[in-house]
């Protein structure tokens, strides 16, 4: 049995989903991977953490209600830092799931770069340190011999980053396009329904799809940090949020061009990642009108899209229905089996 000790920094809603999810899963991943995950440490900014030194399993950890007043059985308290938390705890892959920084990716960034340093492979749901630091975190990865995995940064669980790498040997992706955040497209729908932007923003918090500040999906800064992280990954790009154009995004733009447009057109922030003349990576967001009868014009709700335009097998289109933090845990639990059939391979 191929055994992986985990250690998580950030310990919320997506956290518990990946706790709960793999304790439905474990039964089947013991017997078709042969893989058993247990839990030797934890941290949230509020609750504080806890080092466990024989490990919980999915089970025992979800079922114990952490976080929360009480540590989990057998757990022992650990309160500080996080960068001190990574140095002092015992495990062989740090999952990473603090809050997104648009802006430079610190300190889920930083965190990687502990975790890589001390020796552990990384696996990360958070796209701000990947957005703005893909090539030096790959490159430290590779010089420890580690696994640096992204899986749920972009369409949670879809398996995007995963199919490039397992499934397209030798392919180049020359272009990207897709309809990335749920937020916008909720509330787009919403408007072309006759609510008002008030109206229509305060139903996708009430369905848990936006902050409460929903200025980062409506503003385009959402789109562009996962613009940012497909044109890195994907296309070899070297753009950080800052560099993707945001051409007509926030709620009153999206407000004037769903009532401008006629009945049946669908309105949606748009991701768009080509080529420069001279070969360089270059990205955008805007918000579009779609054709009728295109495919992303298809997309309802809360629905996200993104296609891949290859040199080898043409156009593929990958579509996730409404996502949420289950679909986010499983691209994690795709990047944990990643990582021990990479240990399994080359065991350190």
């Amino acid at each position: 049995m191929n055994s992986l000790r985990v250690a998580v920094v950030g310990y919320g809603t997506v956290a518990r989903a990946l706790a709960g999810t793999l304790a439905e899963l474990e039964p089947r991943l013991r017997e078709e991977r042969g893989v058993a995950i247990v839990f030797t440490a934890a941290l949230t900014r509020r609750h504080g953490g806890w080092f466990h030194p024989q490990g919980l399993s999915p089970e025992a950890l979800h079922s114990s209600g952490w976080p929360g007043p009480a540590l989990p059985p057998g757990a022992k308290a650990f309160t500080g830092p996080a960068l001190e938390f990574i140095a002092a705890c015992e495990a062989d892959v740090m999952v990473e799931l603090t809050p997104l920084s648009p802006l430079d990716g610190e300190p889920a960034r930083s965190h990687l770069e502990a975790a890589l340093l001390r020796g552990m492979h990384a696996v990360t749901g958070n796209k701000g340190p990947i957005a703005h630091a893909l090539a030096p975190l790959r490159s430290l990865a590779r010089a420890r011999g580690r696994q640096l995995r992204f899986e749920a940064t972009v369409m949670d669980g879809a398996p995007l980053f995963n199919l490039r790498e397992r499934c397209l040997p030798g392919t180049r992706v020359v272009r990207v396009r897709g309809v990335l955040n749920s937020t916008s497209s909720h509330v787009s729908e919403r408007l072309a329904h006759g609510d008002s932007l008030e109206v229509a923003v305060r139903d996708a918090q009430r369905l848990g799809i936006a902050e409460t500040d929903p200025a980062h999906d409506l503003d385009g800064w959402d789109s562009a940090v996962k613009a940012a992280v497909l044109a890195n990954a994907l296309m070899d790009g070297h753009l950080r949020p800052q560099d993707v154009r945001r051409q007509g995004c926030g709620g009153e733009a999206l407000k004037d061009m769903v009532s401008g447009v006629p009945p049946g057109t669908h309105v949606r922030q748009l991701v768009e990642i080509d080529h420069t003349p001279t070969g360089a990576v270059q990205a955008s967001v805007r918000v579009a009108a779609l054709k009728p009868g295109s495919f992303l014009a298809s997309l309802r709700g809360m629905e996200t899209a993104v296609t891949l335009s290859t040199d080898t097998m043409q156009e593929l289109t990958i579509v996730e229905g409404e996502g949420g933090p289950g679909q986010t845990a499983f691209g994690l639990i795709t990047d944990l089996l990643e990582v021990a059939l990479a240990r399994s391979a080359h065991p350190a």
